[in-house]
């Protein structure tokens, strides 16, 4: 009894006890507690710090000046610019390209600002991505080749073993046994194109002991082994090895040829974004053209707007019956109409200017105003349709990379196919091997372990076959149907991707015809509108015509230059995104991508190969395997030769590496490379050379007084 009541006392007091503590985990006690631990680890924890990491900022960063605004409208002077500087200052500037990410043109004006580098900047493309892709040490190239490197392999130990054994002799009960022993053992092995390892191997090895049944209680083993291991099915071949590598994985295939085709691709990407650069340099050139167009048709309603205003109020002032306060009224709204659409038109143009600035790598305000100076083209260009079609599906690069998507998926099912064979391996070794009480006595070539491996007598050697089979091959039928199913897919989205660029040349082709029409028809209306406003202004002075119509002409002679205008950069515009769909832009503004100088010391390693390669001896192999992936250097000028360098673009040449008094030339490209088909894309020229209309006059220059 006395026990289950203390039970139950000592059951109260513990539900007492959580009642008043409540039910919640407790701090454990400490008897000498200081009293920080929550700032030093709370505290620290949560504190945003800032990286111990200085890169120096661009000058053009902390030159910036004041921007210009309306209240700071005055530029120190003007920047004369023509398109070919600005694309050449926006390459050279632009190790980063740029983009108008995030940036809409229009008639009203200029929308948004570039934030893709704040917001995205590993999207970004820069100059050093292909580098990148190539020196992967995992993906790479390098890193692909490097699975055939030869590998040295040293291991040297020492041990030693001292066992009590319950051994019972004649002198003793039991017995110890101790030994001493020590290895050395080097090897050197190469995996090789054909799938298959080969190895030689050598080593030496001590060994003491107190058994009392050894010849010697120490000898010395030495050894000289070669050996090769070669698949016969699975994993066998140059054309699995070079496409999967000899240390694939069902499904993980990182061969050569597939690390040339991703770099390849790293390629095209660059120059993807090399075109898009040069698209948005140009559009931002003629949008800036246009805010000057624009600011002059405001400027110079405004003058007119003005001069109305003027002439209603000395109507006023002398009683003439036109000088209303109706009029007067309508003729200040109109002013202050003309008002706000200069300082629109003035602020977008500030904007327009700080735009071409950042596409051209400066800074956005350095006390000059950047002011065109080429006119945009009013002249009819003629394009060929079957030409303009045959051409995008040969040069645009986003068929070239879905292209060389297709050949990468060719590849791996080539070698998942591998994968349904059986792993039968044929093995294979040689050894020479000997023993002696030293390891090297000159004198007595019978009693050391060198002198006897070098006799000779003792020889081993070992030939076998070695094979794994699933039964089944349900894992390697699902890796070639998903290669199938890969490769499907793959050349559906080629199909479908030049049905959409014929879809994209389709609405290009129709805009640049319906853009040079409309450039025909507001041409005609703006003439017609200035005879209409002169008219206006001469029947308004002999009181036959309302104030309004002559507000009313004014009006509609703005928007009808503002139009003109805007439809001749749309004209330009889609000239340019024309040449940017169907692949040609780049050859359309006179730029060519080419591979930057490498370091003296890369020159001078090539020009060592190239040597041995011309002192050695030439081996035909007449075989490639896989089969031929590419059809050679792409032209990016057509009708010329691609592997020769453009005449405007010469590659530059670094000086000599010395080597002690030795100095070579430079300008030796070697290397490993895939094989190529010696054959280029179909070449097409336009057959109609551009033409100008005789209708259309010249535009005037931009640069003409709006005061």
């Amino acid at each position: 009894m006395n026990r289950r009541f203390n039970l139950k006392r000592f059951l109260a007091c513990a539900l007492i006890g959580a009642a008043l503590t409540g039910c919640q985990p407790q701090q454990p006690r400490y008897l000498h507690p200081r009293g920080d631990a929550q700032s030093q680890y709370i505290d620290e924890q949560t504190r945003i710090e800032y990286p111990n990491e200085c890169v120096p900022s661009l000058d053009d960063v902390t030159n910036a000046l004041e921007p210009l605004t309306l209240d700071n409208p005055d530029p120190k002077e003007e920047w004369l610019l023509t398109l070919d500087e600005v694309r050449q200052m926006a390459l050279e500037n632009s190790k980063v390209l740029r983009q108008l990410s995030g940036v809409n043109f229009s008639a009203s004006g200029v929308n948004g600002t570039p934030t893709l580098l704040l917001s995205s900047p590993n999207a970004a493309m820069t100059v050093w991505d292909p580098a990148i892709v190539e020196s992967n040490p995992t993906a790479g190239v390098q890193a692909a080749l490097s699975a055939f490197d030869a590998i040295w392999t040293t291991n040297v130990s020492w041990q030693q073993a001292d066992v009590a054994r319950n051994y019972v002799t004649s002198y003793q009960d039991s017995v110890g046994t101790r030994t001493d022993g020590g290895t050395f053992q080097t090897t050197l092995s190469k995996s090789v194109a054909t799938g298959g390892n080969v190895y030689m191997s050598a080593g030496s090895g001590y060994d003491w002991s107190d058994a009392t049944s050894r010849l010697w209680e120490s000898n010395w083993t030495s050894y000289v082994e070669a050996g090769f291991t070669q698949p016969l099915f699975r994993g066998a071949g140059v054309e699995f090895n070079r496409i999967a590598g000899p240390n694939a994985t069902m499904g993980n295939a990182n061969g050569v040829v597939l690390a040339r085709i991703n770099m390849d691709m790293a390629l095209v990407d660059f120059e993807m974004g090399v075109r898009t650069l040069l698209q948005d340099v140009e559009e931002t050139y003629w949008n800036l053209y246009y805010a000057y167009r624009n600011l002059h048709a405001a400027g110079a309603g405004y003058e007119a707007a003005l001069q109305s205003w003027r002439t209603v109020n000395a109507q006023a002032e002398v009683g003439h019956p036109e000088g209303t306060a109706k009029n007067k009224a309508q003729a200040e709204e109109n002013y202050q109409t003309f008002k706000i659409s200069v300082q629109e038109a003035q602020s977008n143009l500030y904007k327009n200017e700080q735009l071409l600035r950042f596409m051209i790598g400066v800074s956005p305000s350095d006390g000059r105003l950047i002011k065109p100076v080429d006119e945009p083209t009013v002249a009819r260009v003629r394009y060929d349709w079957e030409e303009v079609k045959a051409e995008g599906l040969a040069r645009a690069p986003e068929l070239r990379k879905q292209k060389w998507m297709v050949k990468k998926r060719e590849l791996e099912l080539i070698a998942q196919r591998n994968y349904l064979k059986p792993q039968v391996d044929l093995e294979g070794l040689y050894r020479f091997h000997g023993l002696g009480h030293d390891l090297v006595d000159p004198s007595n070539g019978d009693d050391n372990a060198f002198g006897s491996l070098t006799s000779g007598e003792y020889q081993n050697w070992g030939l076998g076959i070695k094979s794994s089979i699933a039964i089944g091959f349900r894992r390697e039928m699902a890796a070639v149907r998903n290669a199938e199913l890969a490769l499907a897919r793959e050349r559906a989205v080629l199909q479908e991707q030049e049905l959409e660029l014929v879809h994209n040349l389709s609405d290009l082709y129709r805009d640049l015809d319906r853009t040079h029409k409309l450039i025909e028809t507001y041409l005609d209306k703006l003439r017609a509108s200035r005879k209409q406003v002169a008219a206006v202004n001469a029947s308004f002075l002999m009181g036959k015509t309302s104030l309004y119509e002559v507000l009313q002409a004014q009006q509609e002679l703005a928007t009808t230059e503002t139009q003109y205008y805007r439809t001749v950069i749309d004209y330009n515009l889609a000239i340019v995104n024309l040449n940017f769909r169907k692949g040609s832009l780049l050859e359309y503004n006179g730029v060519t991508l080419s591979e930057g100088p490498w370091a003296n010391k890369a020159y001078f390693d090539a020009w060592r190969r190239a040597r041995q390669r011309d002192a050695a001896r030439y081996v035909n192999y007449r075989f490639t395997a896989p089969q031929v992936v590419s059809r050679g250097p792409y032209p990016q000028i057509q009708g010329t030769d691609p592997t020769v360098a453009s005449p405007a673009q010469p590659q530059a040449q670094p000086a000599p590496y010395v080597d002690g008094a030795n100095a070579y030339p430079t300008g030796v490209e070697t290397g490993d490379a895939v094989e190529t088909q010696n054959s280029v894309l179909p070449q097409y020229q336009y057959s109609t050379p551009p033409a100008y209309d005789p209708r259309l006059n010249q535009l005037p220059p931009i640069f003409q007084s709006t005061n």
